[in-house]
């Protein structure tokens, strides 16, 4: 269930970036009534995993079917690994067949997946590992995302684009080419914006798996599509219709609905 972004034409690894793509992720904002209603509505591992999420915290949430020696061995390792990281994880275990969590089940689509499979989800809802039949200390510690990175996967888990603008320091204005993109009513809605300044030490591996260009004195944008397309990496005077023309190079190879019919 896990793949490396890779360029379009070369198939040359860009960076590790693991998304979860047989999972689509979404997300919506509700009025006050509603919200309360909806929380009500939720299975006791949502709750769970909602709670965790106000508290910044991870969940990790092991599917199963069968109380066979995998499924054992990894609740175990489950337990012995997150035992140490109470202040940023919670984790639970959920039958696939518990009518009381099939809303759950239904969310992430792995009612059909194979058995034991655990999913770390960080604090926005992202996916940040998928893992089946085995876990140990090193898969979840991969599961640890910098927030730029959590918030790039989330964005392509739900089916959108992500304009990733990596800028030299804090101050740095949106490069207006991806403003221009922004604003392009067919593409505007598709596409997330996810600004980041170069000297922030969390996103320094994030960046580095991106291969952008160390010590960059401009803007970098990173354009990614779902499920995993690496559409192209460019400085911060990329045009708007460079940004199209490489949409369009990636074919079928871009996920989104119409991203590669849209009209200016």
């Amino acid at each position: 269930m896990l793949l490396f972004l890779k360029t379009d034409s070369s198939q040359r690894n860009v960076f590790a970036f693991l998304i979860v793509c047989a999972i689509v992720v979404t997300s919506t904002t509700i009025g006050s009534a509603q919200e309360v209603q909806r929380v009500a509505s939720l299975t006791k591992v949502q709750s769970s995993r909602a709670a965790a999420a106000k508290q910044n915290k991870y969940t990790f949430i092991m599917f199963w079917k069968d109380q066979d020696e995998a499924t054992k061995a990894m609740w175990s390792s489950l337990q012995q690994n997150l035992a140490n990281k109470k202040e940023t994880t919670t984790f639970a275990a959920v039958n696939t067949n518990d009518p009381a969590e099939a809303k759950l089940v239904e969310e992430y689509g792995v009612s059909r997946a194979p058995m034991p499979l655990t999913l770390a989800i960080a604090p926005n809802g992202a996916v940040t590992g998928s893992f089946v039949k085995k876990i140990n200390a090193d898969y979840i510690q991969q599961s640890f995302v910098s927030p730029a990175k959590a918030r790039c996967m989330l964005t392509l888990q739900s089916r959108k684009m992500v304009l990733l603008c990596v800028n030299p320091d804090s101050k740095s204005a949106m490069p207006q080419g991806v403003q221009n993109f922004k604003a392009i009513p067919c593409y505007k809605d598709i596409v997330e914006v996810v600004s980041v300044s170069a000297a922030e030490s969390n996103e320094s591996g994030f960046l580095q798996e991106l291969e952008v260009p160390q010590q960059n004195k401009n803007t970098t944008v990173v354009f990614m599509a779902p499920p995993g397309v690496m559409v192209g990496m460019f400085n911060g005077n990329v045009t708007h219709q460079q940004l199209i023309a490489e949409l369009q190079k990636a074919g079928k190879g871009c996920g989104v609905e119409g991203c590669k019919h849209c009209k200016e």
